[in-house]
C-alpha cells in the first residue's frame, strides 16, 4: 500500500472554536541535499484571533483557492515559522499577501539561505508570546537540540499546537521500508510518540526539558494538532501524562 493523503486537501477543516487544519499535498524530505523516497503529509494550524486577524502556522503550499476562504474568515497577518524545518512556503505567502509578518524561528533563515529559499523574515518568535497574539495564544520554547521548535497553546479552544514535538503516522498511509521504520520508533498511531530526534537532546537539557513539561501541562489541553500524523481530537492531557510523564509537583 503506498502513501496516502488526508483528503480533502487545501480546504479548511474546523477543529474547535476559532481553530482549524488545512492539509497540504505531499513533499519530500531532503537530507543532506538529498531528496529521500519518503513521501510526507503537510498540514498548517490556521487560527482566527480575537481582532480578526488570521495566525497561520506552517503555512503549506500557497494554493489560490485555500486564500480566498481563509479572506472570508479573517485578515491573513501573521505567517509563522515554529521551527527550522517548516517555512518553506512562507515566501509564497508574503508575496500575495505583502502586509502579513513572516515571522522566524531559531536558525531558520540561515536553513533558508542555505536552500535558496525566496524567503524574507520581518520578525522573531521569542519565549513569550508578542502582543500581536498574546490574549489568545501562549507559547514556550520547546528544547531539542538542533530539532527545537516553539509551541503554542490556544486558550479558547484548549488546543495544543505542535509540529514535529510528536509524531502519531498512521501506518496505512506510509510505504514501506518507511512503515516499518516508523513502527519501530514507536511514532505510530494511536501510540504517538515524541520526535526520535529530540529524544537524547531533551535527556542532555533536562531543566530547560522539565520548565517546558510544566508549561505544557498548566496549559490543561483538551486537543492536541500536530503537523505529521493524526491529529488528537481529545483527551489532551491523558496524551501528554502518557508521552512527557505526570505534572511536576
Amino acid at each position: 500500500m503506498g502513501a496516502s493523503l488526508y483528503e480533502p486537501i487545501n480546504v479548511f477543516k474546523p477543529m474547535g472554536p476559532d481553530i482549524g487544519i488545512v492539509d497540504g499535498p505531499f513533499e519530500r524530505l531532503i537530507v543532506g541535499g538529498v531528496t529521500l523516497a519518503l513521501p510526507f503529509t503537510t498540514r498548517m494550524t490556521v487560527v482566527r484571533l480575537s481582532n480578526g486577524d488570521l495566525f497561520l502556522h506552517s503555512p503549506i503550499k500557497f494554493d489560490e483557492g485555500l486564500a480566498g476562504e481563509l479572506q472570508r474568515m479573517g485578515t491573513i497577518r501573521h505567517l509563522v515559522s515554529p521551527n527550522q524545518f517548516h517555512y518553506a512556503h512562507i515566501g509564497e505567502w508574503s508575496k500575495v499577501f505583502p502586509d502579513a509578518i513572516p515571522w522566524a524561528s531559531p536558525r531558520v533563515r540561515r536553513r533558508a539561505r542555505a536552500r535558496h529559499i525566496d524567503v524574507t523574515f520581518a520578525r522573531d518568535l521569542d519565549f513569550n508570546p508578542p502582543e500581536e497574539w498574546g490574549p489568545d495564544i501562549d507559547q514556550t520554547l520547546f528544547p531539542g537540540g538542533y530539532f527545537k521548535e516553539f509551541i503554542f497553546f490556544h486558550k479558547k479552544s484548549e488546543t495544543l499546537v505542535l509540529t514535529d514535538t510528536i509524531i502519531n503516522i498512521e501506518l496505512d498511509k506510509m510505504p514501506e521500508p518507511w512503515r516499518t521504520a516508523t513502527k519501530l520508533s514507536g511514532m505510530n498511531h494511536p501510540h504517538g510518540q515524541l520526535f526520535f530526534g529530540m529524544r537524547l537532546p531533551l535527556l542532555l537539557q533536562r531543566r530547560r526539558a522539565k520548565a517546558a513539561f510544566a508549561k505544557i501541562h498548566s496549559w490543561r489541553p483538551k486537543r492536541i494538532v500536530i503537523s505529521h500524523g493524526r491529529c488528537f481530537e481529545s483527551h489532551g492531557e491523558e496524551v501528554i501524562r502518557r508521552i512527557f510523564g505526570g505534572p511536576l509537583t
